[in-house]
């Protein structure tokens, strides 16, 4: 008995890797062959999100309605923002467990050295000393268009761009690094703000690599919205699809200008996109298309490993009740601070993936997706007939949460406008047929689904014979996955 009882000993710690053992032969047997793929945080993701503010806008709501502002904020689950130092704005923000990153950059009109580099350092350290929680310092905003004479004038250590911004932000980095109560931080790169041409017609001012070891991301701003560096194709009733389209994805994916021609400077670090989003004024998207592009401009970018990804911006600055000025109506909220769509979409989004929590390795899921094109489809808005036969437009992302549950975000990533139109005109293109076949046992199943108005529904789901239908349309559904 006591050799027996010994022997049990022995063998209860081998009871879960026995159990994990057989669990494997299982999926093998159901899908010999199907590969696992390996999850990413859901709470990273959540992490990831970020939107532009201006606490400095007096004549704004982020001036004039400051305590309401913040609460939306604090609603929203947005836990990081963009912006330059205000009064105690950080420090207010920071005591609501809102994070911050920095910009830093130099007066207009001014000539600086390192002087004007420590001074901003020391006010980093005053501020999250006092309760702020800045965790990422950014280099100059677009400084090819900031800092050039005929504009503001900037200089550092007599040099303006583009020599005097890479010293400034080798500057930036050193004495961030070399202190231990900043160390810590990320600090990301400057951004450029001209569009260039991958190809070298106008190429990227800033020397490939010249930044490498001043940043821990690197930056860009992405802005959605044609793509002239592409081939040119017909496509989802758009002539020259890609230059005529705003899809999140447009410059970033299959035709990646902005990687290209912006990342050089930084690489092999990541990048971060310190601005990016749309418009909704007349010549924009409409705020029902804001709400189908947001949540897949967030997960697009976090799929292209995007540390970091800004909104411009939070609110809607200015009064126009036409919607004729492009910069009164970047927000996620109007003006009069009612949440548009987009705004109930990005928090629900929030609201279903966020997990915080300390730190944990993602598993993997054993799974296929199946994409059949559509044929012969009547677009409603216009009456036009199309195919839609490029299947790998159907993106996805794998998130797990700490529970081990998955959450498997889908999305036809196409265009909702055709930008060669006056004003743009509105495409409604068709839900893409999809199968997903699981390779391990799954307990429960549940499909989420984004409506106009930004609300989610939540539809239980069963599998046969291992497998689920699925209808993904160009907003973001997102399948819950608990394994047995």
């Amino acid at each position: 008995m006591m050799l027996r009882l010994k022997w049990r000993s022995r063998l209860r710690p081998l009871v879960p890797v026995l159990l994990a053992s057989v669990i494997s032969v299982v999926v093998l047997m159901l899908h010999p062959g199907m590969a696992a793929e390996t999850a990413r945080s859901a709470d990273r993701f959540v992490d990831s999100l970020c939107v532009g503010t201006h606490w400095s806008y007096g004549d704004t709501p982020y001036g004039q309605r400051y305590g309401e502002v913040k609460q939306k904020l604090i609603a929203s689950g947005i836990r990081n923002v963009r912006d330059g130092f205000y009064q105690n704005r950080p420090q207010d923000l920071g005591k609501s467990g809102i994070r911050m990153t920095v910009v830093a950059d130099l007066p207009d009109h001014s000539s600086s050295d390192e002087q004007a580099v420590r001074a901003i350092v020391n006010q980093i350290k005053a501020a999250n000393a006092a309760g702020a929680k800045i965790d990422a310092v950014e280099g100059p905003n677009e400084p090819d268009l900031f800092w050039i004479p005929s504009r503001f004038d900037k200089k550092y250590k007599g040099q303006s761009f583009p020599n005097g911004a890479i010293a400034f932000q080798k500057d930036l980095y050193t004495t961030i690094k070399r202190d231990p109560a900043t160390a810590r931080l990320k600090v990301i790169g400057l951004s450029l703000g001209t569009t260039y041409d991958p190809g070298g017609g106008n190429p990227n001012p800033l020397p490939k690599g010249s930044l490498a070891n001043a940043v821990d991301w690197g930056n860009f701003h992405p802005y959605p919205g044609g793509n002239p560096f592409s081939f040119p194709f017909d496509y989802n009733t758009t002539s020259k699809y890609y230059w005529n389209s705003n899809f999140p994805s447009v410059n970033i994916d299959e035709f990646p200008y902005n990687f290209d021609t912006y990342s050089p400077p930084f690489q092999p670090k990541p990048m971060a996109s310190t601005e990016t989003g749309y418009s909704t004024f007349n010549q924009g998207v409409s705020e029902k298309v804001h709400a189908k592009y947001m949540p897949r401009l967030f997960l697009e970018f976090f799929r292209k490993n995007v540390q970091r990804t800004c909104s411009y911006e939070f609110v809607d600055e200015f009064v126009d009740p036409q919607k004729i000025k492009r910069e009164a109506n970047f927000g996620l909220l109007r003006r009069d601070l009612t949440p548009k769509p987009a705004y109930t979409a990005v928090k629900n989004l929030i609201g279903l993936l966020r997990d915080p929590g300390a730190d944990f390795t993602p598993g993997g899921l054993a799974y296929s997706l199946s994409v059949s094109p559509v044929s012969n489809y009547r677009e409603p808005l216009s009456g036009r007939m199309a195919n839609y036969d490029r299947t790998q437009y159907v993106h996805h992302l794998l998130l797990q949460k700490r529970d081990r549950t998955f959450y498997l975000a889908l999305w036809h990533e196409v265009s909702s406008y055709d930008t060669s139109a006056q004003p743009p005109r509105e495409i409604q293109p068709p839900a893409m047929p999809v199968t997903l076949k699981l390779g391990q046992p799954i307990r429960t199943v549940a499909i989420y689904a984004f409506g106009e108005d930004g609300r989610l529904t939540t539809t239980p789901a069963r599998l046969t014979n291992n497998q689920l239908s699925l209808n993904v349309p160009d907003r973001v559904i997102i399948v819950k996955l608990a394994p047995a």
